[in-house]
């Protein structure tokens, strides 16, 4: 059940917009009153015989490109490209359906190609995974809280232990419970604020006498509460087009909520275009992307010597490093390895994922039900003659067939360029992500708030949480 406080924050005025010209159904209904609902079954490519086009434009990206790029998009400060990485980790995890044991649903045919390890996006699942019951070097088993130093900004590191009955592994570990949080400076950062957060809700609980437990739950569910505002309050209005953020959120086309699939291997992947080749961390100075993402367990320079000014990373401070979504990456995305083998590893991934392309027919019904005429100044020959107009400098053509059978992303990222506003998406990027994330907040099932978490603080933004977190 949603608070009301919820369904305000996921409501945007304007007019509502109407059912989909080639058959699917809008969403309709109170976000107050709406349980679980189904997630969006895979949907097979519908053209299989024809080949995943490579995404030439990402592949050829060069530093005078990607410059050009961000002098027409950069306004997104960049704090949001890794609050984003944080949503999408919290929406899944996808890997081939052959290397995880899994159950079939009842009813379920064909065999599966991709397994999701996220069991339940969008609840902060990526930061408590299964809870203190099976993660106790996550949690400490007696209290319920996470592992963590108050006002820490970092996650504990445990080495092994001096004493003659330890075992010889010289391996540390994280108390993280995603590893794919860890190594980077940023990400990691804004994981540890969602655990100091739940401690400090957990610890004002149990001073009220609830017991460890019941203040765990009642501490999560509350700060499930905050994440879907932050989502739907700070995080998408930093990427939504303004025609899109004026409609309904409870009268969306059907159509525009993706499955798992193809939201992970086709949206998702149109956030690469943010990470910049460096950022200034304030006080710490300028630091090239690829020192702020570490590898292995130790600790890293970045997090013993530097410290991310989170005011001015998330816009609050003047002189914020900004980013936006645009027909282009960052070649130092993520070193060593070079922007165009990360994009020919994510095509690749599509690829044999199914991940449905602009041409396939599900993603042909999103565009149609986009208002006014962008169906038709988004059709993908018209975006390509567009596109070769206005970026007659750009490393490489791109032709409509390209932009139809190749992976969404390079789609969704051409559009923003073109049409995206402030940095963020265009109109079928910006339907496709709402839909997409408002279905996802649907399907979350949580018990009415209770009298006991009822005064608790309700931080409308990732920078008020940041804040009261390490306080």
């Amino acid at each position: 059940m949603r608070d009301d406080s919820l369904a305000r924050n996921l409501r945007a005025p304007g007019p509502g917009q109407g059912g989909c010209p080639m058959g699917c159904a809008p969403l309709m209904g109170s976000l107050r009153d709406m349980g679980a609902l189904a997630s969006p079954l895979s949907q097979a490519d519908d053209r299989p015989d024809i080949g995943q086009r490579l995404p030439q434009i990402l592949l050829n990206t060069t530093p005078d490109w990607r410059a050009a790029c961000l002098e027409l998009t950069a306004h997104i400060p960049s704090g949001y490209t890794y609050l984003a990485q944080l949503m999408g980790h919290d929406m899944g995890s996808s890997v081939p359906a052959d290397s995880v044991p899994y159950a079939r649903p009842e009813g379920g045919v064909g065999p599966a190609r991709r397994y999701n390890l996220i069991d339940n996006p969008l609840t902060l699942e990526t930061v408590y995974g299964p809870g203190p019951a099976m993660l106790t070097h996550v949690y400490d088993p007696e209290t319920c809280l996470f592992r963590l130093t108050r006002g820490a900004r970092l996650a504990r590191l445990y080495g092994r232990a001096a004493g003659a009955s330890s075992d010889p592994d010289p391996r540390p570990i994280r108390a993280l419970y995603d590893e794919r949080n860890r190594d980077s400076l940023m990400l990691h950062e804004l994981t540890v604020a969602w655990m100091q957060f739940h401690n400090r809700l957990a610890r004002h609980l149990m001073a009220e006498g609830l017991e460890p437990f019941r203040a765990y739950v009642l501490a999560r569910a509350h700060a499930l509460r905050c994440w879907h505002g932050i989502l739907a309050g700070d995080l998408l209005p930093r990427f939504l087009h303004p025609r899109i953020a004026a409609l309904d959120g409870d009268a969306l086309p059907g159509c525009w909520a993706l499955d798992e699939t193809t939201l992970l291997h086709g949206l998702c992947r149109a956030f690469h275009a943010l990470p910049l080749a460096a950022y200034h961390l304030g006080r710490s100075g300028l630091h090239n992307l690829g020192t702020l993402l570490k590898r292995g367990y130790a600790p890293s320079e970045a997090e013993t010597d530097w410290h991310i000014d989170w005011p001015l990373f998330l816009g609050a401070s003047p002189g914020a490093p900004l980013t936006g979504i645009s027909a282009s990456v960052a070649p130092e995305l993520r070193a060593p390895v070079t922007a165009a083998a990360v994009i020919a590893l994510d095509n690749r991934s599509a690829a044999e994922a199914g991940s449905l392309r602009p041409g396939n027919d599900p993603i042909r019904a999103a565009i149609a039900a986009l208002p006014g005429d962008w169906p038709t100044r988004i059709a993908p020959a018209r975006l390509a003659d567009d596109f070769a107009a206005a970026h007659p400098q750009a490393p490489i053509r791109i032709d409509a067939e390209g932009l139809e059978w190749g992976p969404l992303y390079q789609f969704l990222m051409v559009e923003a360029q073109l049409h995206g506003r402030l940095g963020g998406f265009g109109p079928l990027g910006s339907a496709l992500l709402r839909g997409s994330v408002l279905g996802s907040i649907r399907r979350v099932v949580l018990a009415p708030e209770t009298e006991a978490t009822a005064g608790l603080p309700r931080p409308a933004t990732m920078l008020e949480l940041i804040t009261l977190a390490r306080q």
